[in-house]
């Protein structure tokens, strides 16, 4: 990922304090999602490797990253439209890791940028995208956040990439093809939600994600075809509410 050092420097520092200090509380005050994800107790969240080993860890770093674009009020977020981040597990130095964790056995730590700052993502590296679900509806239609009933919404990530551990928290809302990854489900909108996704950045030359406003029927329809290509040919008669697409660096 093209982010420069001093970057990391000057923001992994108020990050690590943003963890420290509200992640065992308001972190968890966020109970919806694109895909229902447990509450995970924790205080520092760290890491053995630079990604999520197994599906504690995994749930900890997804709330990290839902919290993070939810909650956080850093200045890169301030004031946008949308706001949208990525996060990422890195290793710190010998000499701070008494500091930021609870173990030398955990030297990685999560982090997370402005997804606006990201020029490119890197092969084979993990990282979690997190996007304010409220914000991405009030700029399609605001009148929406007013509806007392559900909304819903399928996504597609083109190549796959997502994290497996999907399909042990909701494998009703996920499926999972080699062109790639498909998420669907209905969300009340009354209280603060995310598009959350996680995974291995593919060897491909860029990333693609499509998040659709749809209805209780396409979800439906969608989650019961067994073909990649069928359901994008469903989803191409409802409007992309948002998307992102990033190259990808060998």
């Amino acid at each position: 990922m093209n982010i420069n050092k001093k970057y990391i420097i000057i923001f992994g520092t108020l990050i690590l304090l943003l963890v420290i200090i509200t992640g065992a509380t308001t972190y968890y005050k966020e109970k919806g999602a694109q895909t229902q994800i447990p509450d995970v107790e924790q205080s520092v969240l760290s890491f053995s490797q630079g990604n999520p080993a197994n599906l504690k860890e995994f749930l900890g770093f997804i709330n990290y990253c839902k919290g993070a674009v939810l909650f956080s009020d850093i200045e890169e977020l301030k004031n946008k439209e949308i706001k949208e981040i990525a996060c990422v597990i890195v290793k710190i130095l010998p000499e701070y890791i008494d500091l930021y964790t609870t173990s030398s056995d955990k030297p990685y730590l999560p982090l997370f940028y402005s997804l606006n700052n990201i020029i490119s993502f890197k092969t084979d590296s993990y990282v979690g995208i997190s996007v304010d679900l409220k914000d991405v509806v009030r700029k399609y239609d605001p009148s929406l956040l007013l509806e007392e009933d559900k909304l819903y919404f399928c996504n597609i990530s083109e190549l796959s990439w997502e994290d497996p551990f999907y399909l042990q928290i909701a494998p009703e809302q996920n499926l999972f093809f080699p062109e790639g990854d498909v998420c669907c489900a209905g969300i009340e909108m009354n209280n603060d939600h995310s598009i959350s996704f996680s995974g291995f950045v593919p060897q491909a030359e860029s990333l693609n994600i499509k998040h659709y406003l749809v209805d209780e029927q396409t979800v439906s329809d969608v989650m019961n075809k067994q073909s990649f290509s069928e359901i994008k040919d469903i989803l191409n008669d409802y409007p992309i509410i948002w998307q992102m697409e990033k190259p990808i660096a060998p």
